[in-house]
């Protein structure tokens, strides 16, 4: 590996997409939880804002979770950055200063996660979907597709979370569940109208929210329609069905 190469693996786990009046960057920073850290890039010409628009504190459990803007503002006033209605942000900034600007915010509010659950017994709550969809992206991003229809045995075609296209035309299918009946349902349909296909190059992948208490029944009924992991064991079995 030389330095080129390096410099584009560490280059990969960051995405910027189209967010809410901004662009949305997401970072290698992780959360308690292990979800990236996203900031938000605003501004008009060569000056601009980040903000974790308060990732932090949804991240442990919400706006009414006990923290402060002057508990929060206390952690990271020596980085001068600023606080407002639990959204930590930077002062103005040129564009020559973003890069450090975004690292600086998405540390912050890291860091601040980490205090609240480490100082008021907080839990992290995760934002499974969003966590799975991180993963994916830091792995497979160049061979992606999220959203994708599938048209099943039935000719119906079934929208799924995510594609991860192989070499030699394989895929694999990796769909995420939550304990709601709907949602169960849905996902079992969908991923056994496709299994009837009867498609070898195509692989599938229940994954479900282990934050969530499951029945032995429920999981049972998931693994009707594909093979079926829990999010904490996701990764290792997603790098085994795509090597």
């Amino acid at each position: 590996m030389d330095a080129r190469d390096l410099q584009a693996r560490l280059a990969f786990g960051i995405r910027v997409s189209e967010g809410d009046g901004g662009l949305r960057v997401s970072t290698q920073c992780l959360f308690p939880s292990n979800s990236a850290v996203a900031v938000t890039v605003r501004g008009e010409g060569s000056q601009c804002v980040v903000s974790d628009d308060a990732a932090a504190l949804y991240e442990i459990g919400g706006r009414r979770n006990g923290m402060t803007d002057r508990q929060i503002r206390a952690l990271v006033k020596r980085q001068g950055l600023k606080v407002q209605d639990g959204a930590i942000y930077s002062p103005v900034v040129s564009v020559e200063h973003i890069a450090p600007a975004i690292l600086m915010v998405a540390n912050a509010s890291k860091e601040v996660a980490d205090w609240g659950l480490e100082h008021l017994r907080l839990k992290s709550r995760r934002n499974f979907k969003q966590a799975l969809a991180d993963l994916l992206e830091r792995h497979f991003h160049d061979n992606l597709k999220n959203d994708a229809p599938i048209v099943g045995a039935s000719n119906k075609a079934h929208r799924f979370s995510h594609v991860i296209y192989l070499p030699d035309d394989f895929r694999l299918l990796i769909d995420p569940a939550v304990n709601d009946a709907s949602s169960i349902n849905s996902r079992v349909v969908a991923n056994l109208d496709v299994k009837m296909v009867g498609d070898m190059k195509t692989r599938q992948l229940i994954v479900y929210d282990d934050d969530l208490d499951w029945s032995s029944s429920d999981l049972k009924l998931l693994e009707v329609g594909a093979r079926t992991v829990p999010f904490s064991r996701a990764e290792p079995e997603i790098q085994r069905l795509t090597a």
